[in-house]
């Protein structure tokens, strides 16, 4: 990758997002010995990527909307990253507990999961099963066995997101990929050659600002997710366009985080109200619970990033009904993410998880899909930058290394503030708390740490006092509005 200038890079491809898209299309492109560039306006993993339901699933109730296209591949893709990414991933066995009134009965179930066996094939982890209402209350002892019909179960991927994320930008690095985070383009205009020229400011900078970082590609990746419909118009504006046609027709989607409800199992179970899908899903000695579906903007805007105290009753209502013991935990935590469904005219709650790519003279948009099938993504984005580039016909590496190295993460504040800076590109203490250790999983949710971690953090990366108590502050304030949002929704935070 050559450098022409202070601040002036030049690079075969730059991505914009370092969610699981960019950070998966950074990997296999850097593996491919291509330059490559990222820029994220926030941490990685920051949005979507890093508030999922943390599966690494084929997507068993897309069976129920004839998506066996994408489900096979998803299962497909499921396979390759618990093979290639132990570390981060792992087999849970999901029950599936059937109410007596509920809308799906056990033939219609019993049919989903031989079909879900088949579409995985010889790469299945574990052949699912048909049970008893009293074979649950046996395996289960906390679900409500008293009005169920029976069930069944499963296995599926659990991971973790972020640090799945994370791990693949680790791997693009280095291969030679340049990383940069928390950086905002401002100016973009294409030069005669048909090269781009984007500038680019850190939005961490302290006192005097300082020049922007210009990049100039051969070739643009938006990956931005949820804001790829901003990125576009944001481009048009730049080259004096109109206001392109957007893509996207975003949903939010929430998660409670409760001390563990289960055995280690996971539950999929059908919700009351509405007869949606929903999860609980061990993690981390947790259990997630999950998800609604609220259509949002494309952007969205601030509010519309934040979960809402209906959005939480909804979830602890249904998770009632099946876990009547969950009335009397509150949760620890709760997570929101917009995820980028294509719009196709269907209710978001049928929305494509397939994903598109589109091209924009040098640029290509790359939005929709799933977490497991980031890698086909990237696969199909690289294929049209390579037509691009002249390198269609280029022998290509293996995507992915045998084993996807993980890091021994650290628990004195001293030793975390290392690796994460040093090692996992992190430079705010959201960043360390949240996505580089599992401190807001603790009971106290990293409060007692905070203090420490802050002052570790600060010592290197020449922090102010004021911003050291800034990064204190803010992070207070987001456990304290959860807490308080857990707290209206009816009951008392842990």
């Amino acid at each position: 990758m050559a450098m022409m200038g202070p601040d002036m890079t030049q690079t075969d491809l730059l991505i914009l997002g370092g969610g699981i898209t960019g950070a998966t299309t950074a990997c296999l492109a850097a593996r491919r010995g291509w330059s490559v560039t990222l820029l994220e306006r926030g941490d990685l993993a920051s949005g979507a990527s890093g508030a999922t339901s943390h599966m690494l699933h084929g997507g068993l109730r897309y069976l129920e909307h004839g998506r066996f296209g994408l489900v096979r591949e998803a299962l497909y893709e499921r396979r390759f990253w618990l093979d290639r990414a132990p570390e981060f991933s792992r087999g849970v066995r999901f029950l599936v507990p059937l109410r007596r009134d509920g809308r799906v009965g056990a033939l219609k179930l019993r049919a989903g999961l031989w079909l879900y066996d088949r579409l995985a094939g010889s790469l299945n982890i574990e052949p699912a099963s048909a049970h008893s209402a009293a074979d649950l209350g046996r395996l289960e002892p906390s679900i409500d066995a008293a009005n169920l019909s029976g069930g069944g179960a499963y296995t599926d991927g659990v991971m973790d997101d972020a640090g799945l994320a994370i791990a693949l930008v680790r791997e693009a690095r280095a291969h030679g990929a340049l990383i940069r985070t928390y950086r905002e383009p401002t100016d973009a205009r294409q030069l005669d050659d048909g090269t781009f020229e984007i500038s680019a400011r850190d939005r961490l900078a302290e006192g005097e600002p300082r020049t922007s970082d210009v990049v100039r590609a051969r070739v643009i990746v938006n990956a931005t997710g949820s804001w790829s419909d901003a990125v576009r118009s944001w481009f048009a504006r730049e080259r004096h366009r109109e206001f392109v046609v957007p893509h996207l027709k975003p949903s939010r989607g929430i998660h409670l985080v409760y001390p563990s409800l289960t055995r280690g199992h996971g539950l999929l179970f059908f919700a009351r109200s509405d007869g949606r899908v929903l999860f609980v899903v061990p993690f981390a000695g947790r259990s997630l619970v999950g998800t609604t579906e609220v259509p949002v903007d494309s952007p969205p805007t601030a509010e519309q990033l934040l979960p809402t105290i209906d959005e939480i009753r909804y979830l602890r209502r249904e998770l009632e009904g099946v876990l009547p013991g969950s009335a009397a935990v509150a949760p620890l935590a709760v997570l929101s993410g917009i995820r980028p469904l294509m719009s196709n005219g269907n209710r978001v709650g049928r929305a494509s998880r397939e994903h598109r790519g589109v091209g924009e003279g040098g640029r290509g948009t790359h939005t929709g899909g799933k977490y497991t099938t980031a890698r086909g993504m990237a696969r199909d984005v690289l294929a049209v930058a390579a037509r691009r580039l002249g390198r269609s016909g280029e022998a290509t590496a293996d995507d992915l290394p045998a084993r996807l190295a993980q890091w021994p993460e650290a628990t004195d504040p001293e030793a975390l503030a290392d690796e994460a800076i040093n090692d996992l590109f992190a430079r705010t203490l959201d960043d360390v708390m949240r996505r580089r250790s599992r401190l807001w999983l603790s009971d106290d949710r990293g409060l007692e740490k905070v203090g420490a971690v802050a002052t570790a953090l600060g010592i290197r990366l020449g922090w102010s006092l004021a911003r050291r108590n800034s990064e204190v502050d803010q992070y207070r304030a987001l456990v304290a509005a959860e807490r308080e949002l857990i707290a209206q929704s009816g009951g008392r935070t842990a």
